[in-house]
């Protein structure tokens, strides 16, 4: 049956009015003024409630610790709650890709309860002549690049030295240089932090060994500071630039990487895209949650919080991902408890919304309009999601309806597939009331009412 969403604010790409939207199927058949249409449909009243595309996280690490079957099925409920229809995940490792990337679309479709595709992580020589083949056979159009695995990718992927990727700036270049003439489109999603000097800087801490160092994110920022990605940002900006490439810079976190692509755009050329997460503008080192909080690169401080919002505010700022890493506590500590054993990464699942809308219009006063391209439009465009991250007839019926003043806590139901989150106690005000994604009612009131395996692979083209 048709659905007709009456009484709701629709957010538009470039305005804010109120409209009822049809959907028949799986696809959004059209825009009315409210009161107009009269046909027979399934209503959903969305009175003083606003309508923004669901959100689409270009930056999840699912299966990373646990099997990826069991992280869809278990996390992907979780982000639904928080607004997300669609995720990307970065496939990496050891294996033939055209055999794993099989095996990982059926895990996802059993499992998901949403849409999902994946970009692939750079890591063998063996990958670079198959470029293209990736894109054709399995519709993947977007790639990573390590830095931080320079010189040590074999040791990550179970590689023999010889076959692996030195991951340097040599074999950025060539690699950004083959992406560009395959297709102007396909793009390179990059961790930007100077392996040389990183490792460096985690020596002389390590020497120091004070104590004050070893059990803060204090003193693992001091390891790995803003200005280490800032370099990587301005040389891969400049490699991009020679070879007029599409480069997306992921999980941004200092301030000074934002000041550093505000100041070369100006006269580079060349596609570059900037991502930042959540934590990034919620979080600092001084944060309670302490080396729950570990992760590359590291929280850093309020200033750079506040040149992320800024960033968002103007432009600089396009993407937001999660960098979501479903994991345990016990794993998380297995190896020791200060910042040289704990592993990285934490989940962050179904974060992306709550917080524009917490931290970045309700706080921030950033238009509604802006956020929603932060949350939605803008990475369906650079991740080629053609059908998906816009309100008009035609596109997937992927949809948030917000209720703005909805305040919620983080407490555990809302952890996902963890049993903790580095934003345990904090509160988030605004919080979709309905997901749909396709179509169908994925959550309503913060109850989950469709069924995991719905998730479908979504096949990207150039």
């Amino acid at each position: 049956m048709d659905k007709i969403i009456i009484n709701g604010n629709v957010v538009f790409e470039t305005e804010v009015r109120k409209a009822d939207l049809l959907i028949r199927g799986e696809k959004i058949a059209a825009v009315f003024q409210p009161g107009e249409y009269a046909g027979d449909a399934e209503v959903i009243d969305a009175g003083g409630m606003y309508i923004m595309p669901g959100t689409i996280d270009p930056h999840q690490h699912l299966g990373l610790y646990k099997p990826l079957g069991d992280a869809f099925r278990a996390d992907t409920p979780r982000q639904v709650i928080g607004g997300l229809t669609t995720l990307l995940n970065y496939h990496r490792g050891k294996g033939n890709y055209y055999e794993t990337v099989q095996e990982a679309i059926e895990e996802g479709e059993k499992n998901s309860l949403v849409d999902f595709a994946f970009s692939l992580g750079l890591c063998a020589k063996e990958h670079i002549g198959e470029l293209e083949g990736y894109v054709e056979k399995l519709g993947i159009t977007s790639f990573k690049f390590f830095f931080d695995k320079q010189d040590i990718a074999h040791t990550f992927y179970d590689l023999p030295k010889e076959a692996a990727l030195t991951l340097d700036k040599a074999d950025f270049y060539f690699i950004m240089k083959r992406l560009r003439e395959i297709s102007p489109e396909l793009v390179m999603c990059i961790h930007c932090e100077d392996a040389d000097i990183f490792r460096a800087l985690q020596k002389d801490v390590k020497e120091q060994n004070l104590e004050e160092d070893r059990f803060s994110l204090t003193g693992f920022e001091k390891t790995r500071p803003g200005w280490v990605e800032t370099i990587t940002v301005a040389d891969t900006m400049w490699l991009n630039h020679i070879v007029d490439g599409n480069m997306y810079v992921v999980h941004t976190s200092a301030k000074s990487s934002v000041e550093m692509y505000e100041t070369l755009r100006k006269v580079l050329r060349g596609k570059v895209t900037i991502e930042t997460c959540p934590h990034y503008l919620a979080l600092t080192k001084d944060s309670p949650c302490g080396l729950l909080g570990k992760v590359n690169p590291p929280l850093r401080t309020k200033d750079d919080n506040e040149a992320l919002w800024e960033g968002i505010r103007n432009g600089s700022v396009q993407t937001m991902g999660t960098d979501n890493v479903p994991v345990r506590k016990e794993k998380r500590f297995e190896r020791g408890n200060d910042i040289w054993d704990v592993f990285v990464g934490f989940g962050g699942p179904g974060m992306i919304l709550p917080t524009l809308i917490s931290e970045g219009y309700h706080k921030r006063g950033i238009p509604l309009t802006t956020l929603s391209k932060v949350n939605s439009t803008n990475a369906a465009k650079v991740f080629l999601l053609r059908d998906k991250g816009v309100i008009a007839p035609g596109y997937d019926a992927d949809l948030a309806i917000v209720d703005l003043g909805w305040e919620r806590e983080i407490t555990p139901e809302l952890f996902g597939d963890s049993d903790f989150s580095v934003y345990e106690g904090m509160k988030f005000k605004g919080w979709p009331r309905y997901t749909i994604g396709r179509g169908e009612i994925l959550q309503k009131d913060g109850v989950i009412t469709a069924q995991p395996g719905r998730g479908k692979y979504i096949k990207r083209h150039i």
